[in-house]
């Protein structure tokens, strides 16, 4: 059973909420549980946690932070104590678990697929096309983990947090998360922008702590400010995100020099794998470059998840890294064909290797 329910509770939103997956739009409510797909939220936990040195999995089942979901049932609960053996795994993949379902609350959500991480972007010097933009520390302490734009354009902060045990809204914990989000600022021309706030918090349930389900707890404070009129920020946003994820593989050089004035050489060409997918009549014509750097990858680990980056994306990236390009970027369709390939609407791919041909390399 590869779909799973959560509970959902909600906080301090606004009557006039419009978004998916956690409200009815039909009802003008908010719905009291989520349907999570969990081949979906394994492909996100694949992209949030690459590392191109370790042997990917083959389905959900294998991801660590799921491998001890209770079977055939509708809930999001694991076995025993779990996820994880002991103190320090069940720890780190709570934590995980946190932030990947954050990620899939503001995708399914706001249709998002772009969040940058604050912490790289707090006081950092950008190129001269974003020099009026600056992401501050008002204070010292943890800020809020990622910064995206909604649906109607808003810039918006999240903080993600996972635990074995409910902490509901009333609780001090949640008002030492709310204290996170007054010490950043988001400026425009050196003036505060009004940003949204969303605090997601899964509450895992699990046969020892006796909860029913799990529980996603999300709140949705707003912080002071200017109303946000103006378009770069969501740009900056895309790039800090293709920043983050290349940064994490043999294309780390193209994500280094998205965000940088330090450009790559216009001249050079660079060497990367073609995959074509076979199968799936409609994406027959895409080129898929592996994020692996190993041309036999999809040999030799034939029934396991293959994640790559669609060629024209990465061209485009390219272009951009070496400065003869803009920063104007379309988002894909997203498309998921049966739980086995997900193309992400920002140009990531994740599948099963075996719907993968190897075509040879490409100069780009």
């Amino acid at each position: 059973m590869n779909k799973r329910d959560i509970k959902l509770e909600v906080n301090k939103f606004q009557d006039d909420f419009s978004g998916n997956f956690i409200y009815n739009t039909v009802k003008k409510s908010f719905e009291d549980k989520v349907e999570i797909d969990l081949e979906e939220l394994c492909a996100k936990f694949l992209l949030e946690e690459f590392d191109d040195t370790e042997t990917p999995v083959s389905f959900y089942g294998q991801y660590p932070a799921l491998n001890y979901l209770v079977e055939n049932v509708r809930e999001f609960k694991f076995k025993q104590g779990h996820p994880g053996a002991s103190k320090d795994p069940r720890k780190e993949n709570s934590r995980v678990l946190g932030q990947v379902m954050c990620r899939y609350f503001v995708e399914k959500t706001f249709g998002s697929a772009y969040m940058a991480n604050v912490g790289t972007l707090l006081g950092r010097n950008l190129p001269a096309e974003y020099a009026h933009i600056s992401i501050e520390r008002t204070q010292e302490g943890d800020t809020p983990d990622f910064l995206f734009m909604d649906n109607h354009g808003t810039p918006c902060l999240a903080e993600a947090k996972g635990s074995r045990k409910p902490i509901a809204f009333d609780n001090s914990k949640f008002d030492i998360w709310r204290e996170q989000f007054d010490r950043v600022e988001v400026k425009i021309s050196g003036r505060p922008t009004k940003v949204k706030g969303y605090i997601t918090e899964l509450a895992i349930a699990n046969e020892d702590n006796k909860m029913s389900n799990s529980v996603l707890y999300i709140e949705d404070p707003e912080l002071p400010g200017d109303i946000y009129r103006e378009g770069n920020l969501g740009q900056l946003i895309k790039l800090a995100h293709y920043e983050r994820l290349l940064s994490k593989t043999f294309l780390n050089f193209i994500g280094y020099s998205l965000l940088s004035e330090d450009k790559l050489s216009k001249n050079k060409k660079y060497e990367v794998p073609v995959f074509k997918i076979e199968g799936i009549s409609m994406l027959q014509d895409e080129e898929i470059v592996s994020l692996y750097d190993d041309k036999y990858y999809y040999r030799r680990y034939s029934n396991y998840k293959f994640v790559g980056i669609t060629l024209n994306r990465l061209k485009s990236l390219l272009g951009i890294a070496k400065g003869v390009e803009e920063d104007f970027l379309e988002e894909y369709k997203y498309e998921n064909f049966n739980s086995v390939f997900f193309r992400f609407s920002d140009g990531f791919v994740v599948c099963n290797s075996n719907l993968l041909e190897f075509v040879g390399f490409r100069l780009i």
